[in-house]
């Protein structure tokens, strides 16, 4: 049976929910699950830290993937897990290359403007 969606979190939340997954058990999806799940605010941060916190978010999901991975081939995870995992770090990989395309198109903008 195929969980249900959860609901899609602000943006601080779900960078705040990055940082702390940094800091949880690389190898275990559970808390990696438990950690993105978890949300407190990132109040008052400035762009820098919020775009620091979504680097070392992207970084945790990939060494979870590739930790995870690593024990499947050694037959010590599940695939379900493994897979599960990469499918996570490749949309978070995907979702921060499209806020830096973003960001990039902005700021082309703002210098194509006349004074």
């Amino acid at each position: 049976m195929i969980p249900a969606i959860p609901a899609i979190p602000s943006i601080d939340s779900a960078i705040s929910a990055g940082a702390a997954q940094a800091t949880s058990a690389a190898g275990s999806t559970a808390g990696a699950a438990a950690a993105t799940s978890a949300s407190t605010s990132t109040t008052g941060g400035s762009f820098s830290d919020l775009l620091g916190n979504a680097i070392d978010s992207l970084n945790a999901s990939q060494q979870s993937a590739t930790n995870l991975s690593l024990q499947a081939a050694a037959g010590n995870a599940n695939i379900a897990d493994v897979t599960v995992a990469s499918t996570e770090a490749d949309l978070e990989t995907q979702l921060v290359t499209s806020v830096r395309d973003k960001a990039v198109d902005a700021f082309n903008s703002i210098m194509d403007m006349g004074a």
